[in-house]
């Protein structure tokens, strides 16, 4: 038969984070040779990624450092790896000027020889290690963290075990001449392979089972296969892992709840290439599990571990300095009530109990009582598929306070009632101080419930984790909005840490985002950290303490400066009494007086 040609070559492109992916895309369209799909993912879920779109008419795969090695033990078709160069290494450094504490390189020897031949070329000393194996990387980083470095420069494959071992990764992004570089070698690469390769047995089998999305797992929880591409494949993909841990053997069929939707699982265990894996095959029950769940939210521990790397809490000095005493509190299983101010990571710590308890293998439920509804609440205290009715399960109540006097009596109840707070781990925020005059909406849940107390102290209380953190995150932000921002001017960080910060982290976080967004030089000038912050004030502190008229009763003025203050604590009526010298039944009757 005759052999037919392609126009085009078809590239099939997974990039370990966002902004490769678009420059991927972008430097595609200079070669009339080639079209490009790209997809974001990382390690495991490139890997995903890969087995879901290789077998789809694509000629070879393009992708980097750990992800492309991984990639490679999977694919049925040639993956080229984007090289890092001297320029990649260069950049990261300089992003790290500002910062006071040590760091290192670790990382193979495709980071490591350039970072040699820069240190070389401009004398600088640099601790640089060079490693050959993944066995070697913790014991590296812990000898590391014990000389006193917390932050590491390295690539995606070195980014997930350090953050395993406590430290912080610094992701070293590549430049357009190595992406350049790899797209050119793999249109050399296509024109000299064939287009086609043929199916395994594996997958024909997978194909025929009865079922509509289908999974293949070796016994070691790689996926070899998935035609399974929803959102919550992440949840479905770990649950299945987990499903070959526990289980001796793995039933044939069973139904199960994930991130609660009830699906029918067939399970039948083969052979690949003499390696054990197994064959699943989902669908999703039509049966309800329950009613609206505005306000619940059901999450695994890879999911979680995601989102709190990703926090800004995450990066300061505070987060590693509790790290003590989160050890100390999950040697039991004793509910914890987290204090603070809005925005002071209380939900974040919520999440690294969790991501370090000896129930991490287990769902973590979130219920937001600040955004919970009368069917949502009717469905969590009355239906039978209520997480309360579950067992070890995480469950994080947040925002007890936002509860009417009610609703905390009837959730206090169904706690110790049914003893939900002792077949769960039961933990709980509340937007108050316990030094308060007034009864606190969290006494009655300590007390009830024997609850150990962690309060989260505001920023403003935290100079030192603004500076460092703020550069520290200047990494996602480059790697989120596609940036190669340096740093901050000194005016620029003394202008932020001189901000009083009333929605402390999360205002923080948002005042970041939107400084990177406006800056297009190296280095964040104070100018627009100026506006940015008078734009917060505005929103923070009502517009008539401006111009304040004395024109009128005292009664008058002295609510307009109650409100003004409350405004300025970010509507914390305890706070905001401590700093007017009053109690918090006074502040309450100037605010609800009569003019």
């Amino acid at each position: 038969m005759e052999k037919k040609w392609k126009t085009k070559y078809r590239i099939l492109g997974i990039a370990p984070y966002p902004n490769l992916r678009n420059s991927m895309m972008t430097l595609a369209e200079k070669y009339e040779e080639i079209e490009i799909a790209a997809y974001t993912g990382n390690l495991e879920d490139g890997v995903q990624l890969a087995q879901q779109h290789m077998n789809r008419g694509f000629d070879l795969i393009l992708s980097r450092g750990g992800t492309a090695k991984m990639i490679q033990e999977i694919a049925s078709i040639p993956v080229v790896e984007i090289p890092i160069s001297v320029n990649d290494i260069l950049r990261a450094i300089l992003l790290l000027e500002n910062l006071t504490e040590p760091y290192a390189i670790v990382g193979y020897p495709n980071i490591t020889q350039p970072a040699h031949i820069l240190c070389e070329m401009m004398n600088y000393k640099m601790n640089t290690i060079t490693i050959q194996h993944p066995d070697e990387l913790d014991q590296v980083l812990q000898k590391l963290k014990r000389e006193g470095i917390n932050f590491i420069l390295c690539d995606v494959i070195t980014e997930t075990v350090t953050r395993e071992a406590g430290l912080e990764p610094i992701l070293i992004l590549s430049g357009t001449e190595g992406i350049e570089s790899a797209i050119e070698f793999s249109i050399k690469m296509c024109r000299a392979m064939e287009e086609t390769k043929a199916r395994s047995r594996l997958f024909t089998e997978a194909l025929e089972m009865k079922g509509t999305e289908t999974m293949i797992m070796k016994k070691n929880g790689v996926v070899l296969f998935s035609t399974y591409n929803k959102e919550n494949l992440a949840s479905v993909t770990e649950y299945l892992r987990q499903m070959m841990r526990d289980s001796r053997p793995i039933p044939a069929k069973a139904f199960h709840r994930i991130d609660n939707e009830l699906y029918s699982i067939w399970a039948e265990e083969t052979e690949f290439v003499g390696e054990t894996c197994y064959i699943f095959s989902l669908e999703q029950n039509p049966f309800p599990v329950g009613g609206s769940k505005h306000g619940i939210r059901f999450s695994t521990f890879t999911e979680m571990s995601a989102r709190y790397s990703s926090s800004f809490y995450s990066l300061t000095a505070s987060a590693r300095l509790m790290e003590e005493k989160i050890k100390m509190i999950n040697q039991n299983t004793i509910p914890v009530m987290i204090l603070g101010e809005r925005g002071s990571g209380k939900n974040q710590m919520a999440a690294k109990l969790y991501l370090e308890s000896s129930m991490k293998k287990y769902p973590y439920v979130t219920i937001d009582c600040q955004i919970i509804n009368d069917r949502t609440w009717n469905y969590m205290v009355n239906n039978y598929n209520s997480p309360f009715n579950d067992q070890n399960n995480t469950i994080f109540i947040s925002n007890i306070q936002d509860l009417s006097k009610s609703r905390q009596n009837q959730l206090l109840s169904l706690l110790v009632d049914t003893n939900a707070y002792k077949r769960n781990r039961i933990l709980i925020s509340c937007s108050q101080t316990l030094d308060s005059d007034t009864e606190d909406p969290s006494k009655n849940f300590i007390d009830s419930l024997a609850c150990t107390t962690i309060y989260m102290p505001p920023l403003r209380e935290l100079t030192s984790d603004i500076q460092n953190a703020a550069n520290l995150y200047l990494n996602t932000l480059n790697v989120e909005l596609s940036k190669q921002i340096v740093g901050f001017t000194p005016e620029a960080l003394r202008l932020l840490t001189a901000y009083q910060w009333p929605d402390n982290f999360l205002q923080l976080k948002r005042v970041l985002t939107e400084l990177v967004m406006l800056t297009s030089t190296s280095y964040i000038q104070p100018d627009i950290v100026s506006q940015t912050i008078e734009k917060e004030k505005r929103q923070y502190v009502p517009a008539t303490s401006a111009a304040f008229d004395y024109d009128r009763p005292l009664s008058e003025m002295t609510r307009e400066i109650v409100r003004v203050v409350l405004s300025q604590c970010g509507n914390n009526q305890t706070l905001a009494a401590k700093r007017l010298g009053i109690g918090r039944t006074t502040l309450w009757r100037y605010l609800n007086e009569e003019s």
